[in-house]
């Protein structure tokens, strides 16, 4: 053990009645207990998560396994009950807003996070348009958290269309979802802010790639990919962005790609812009430094009128998109009441393809008169 790399035990693995999943050894690398031995009593526990180290590799397989196994119970799970979207995204935002708030006092933190985003990858799979609507429609008492799963959620429906592997996939979204850990609380307080930065707050917000890429890593994830997305999502090819300055190619594609989501996920979440708009000003401004071709598969994707967002129909209703269409600006949708009237009983469908349905702009949800609560059926399946 002397001899090769050693990591901290995660919560998971030391449970009661249980048998270790690895070999336990001290920090200097003695051998404290043999893989299978049974943790008997909460003192013995406690002693083996303060001191117990695994070898990297052992440890690395056996989340691995749990991870795969996990994801094998979803689905049989998801196979055999109804699932909602709204539902399982929202369940999902109070269990990032848990992780993100308290950081490292959060005991097994990468696991924690491994298993939020194994999760995502699957719902998103599954039921895209849903969580794209959920992503939308749902809000958070941390902003910061909510971002970061949005943000996420958006990169992993454009991760398929682009080609990314599953492994790639994965790193990409973990660091949408991650990137801004070590500045939640100071970005819920700018929320709130009228008056400019003060110099500690630039100094943290100029940091937190690189403190949040150390967080990450003393949580226990290993991922360089994760870790290098993290460190370069506010990089720019002109070289204005931080915290390394890096130019042109030294900035990667997907740290480009993360950089374009925070970005349509702040102008929305704002309250600037709505959905389209926001998509229309990004794709219009060659200023912006986005690659044009991660734009066109952006807007390609999630159409002029992504699920979640609201517009307002030539036969004078209001709609909520509620899947994408077979063309960019004909979204499925349904009407949820008459521009003057109250809301109907029922959300009604409506083919924005024909001339009295098609869509005459894009509205805020204020308009709508609705809340989530009345929506969360369309999205139902089972």
């Amino acid at each position: 053990m002397a001899d090769s790399a050693k990591t901290r035990l995660p919560s998971s693995f030391v449970r009661l009645g249980q048998p270790l999943p690895v070999d336990v050894y001290h920090e200097s690398g003695i051998l404290l207990l043999k893989k299978g031995h049974y943790v008997l009593t909460p003192e013995q526990r406690e002693r083996l998560l303060a001191a117990g180290h695994g070898d990297s590799e052992a440890v690395a397989a056996r989340l691995e396994r749990e991870q795969q196994e996990r994801a094998a119970r979803r689905q049989q799970d998801s196979l055999a009950q109804p699932c909602n979207p709204l539902v399982e995204f929202e369940f999902l935002l109070h269990r990032v807003e848990g992780l993100l708030s308290h950081g490292l006092a959060v005991r097994g933190l990468g696991s924690a996070l491994r298993e939020v985003l194994a999760s995502l990858l699957e719902l998103s799979q599954r039921l895209p348009d849903g969580m794209l609507a959920a992503s939308l429609l749902l809000d958070s008492r941390l902003p910061a958290a909510a971002h970061g799963l949005r943000v996420a959620t958006t990169l992993a429906v454009l991760g398929r269309r682009l080609g990314l592997d599953a492994a790639t996939l994965h790193s990409a979204c973990g660091a949408a979802l991650t990137m801004n850990i070590a500045i939640v609380g100071l970005l819920g307080k700018l929320r709130q802010q009228d008056e400019p930065l003060s110099e500690a707050q630039s100094a943290a917000l100029l940091a937190h790639p690189v403190i949040g890429s150390a967080i990450l890593r003393e949580a226990g994830i290993d991922d360089e990919l994760w870790h290098s997305l993290v460190q370069c999502h506010h990089e720019k090819p002109d070289g204005s962005g931080y915290p390394q300055a890096l130019r042109g190619d030294e900035v990667p594609p997907l740290a480009r790609l993360l950089a374009l989501l925070d970005q349509l996920g702040e102008q929305v979440e704002s309250g600037r812009l709505l959905p389209s708009q926001a998509l229309a000003t990004l794709f219009r401004d060659p200023a912006g430094g986005h690659d044009p071709a991660q734009l066109a598969a952006l807007v390609k994707e999630l159409g002029v009128y992504p699920p979640g967002s609201f517009v307002e129909l030539a036969s004078g209703e209001i709609a909520v998109v509620t899947y994408r269409g077979d063309s960019a600006n004909t979204p499925r949708v349904a009407a949820l009441r008459r521009r003057d009237g109250p809301p109907y009983a029922e959300p009604l469908l409506r083919d924005t393809r024909q001339l009295p349905f098609r869509i005459n702009k894009a509205v805020g949800r204020g308009s709508t008169g609705v809340k989530p609560a009345y929506l969360i059926r369309l999205w139902q399946r089972r």
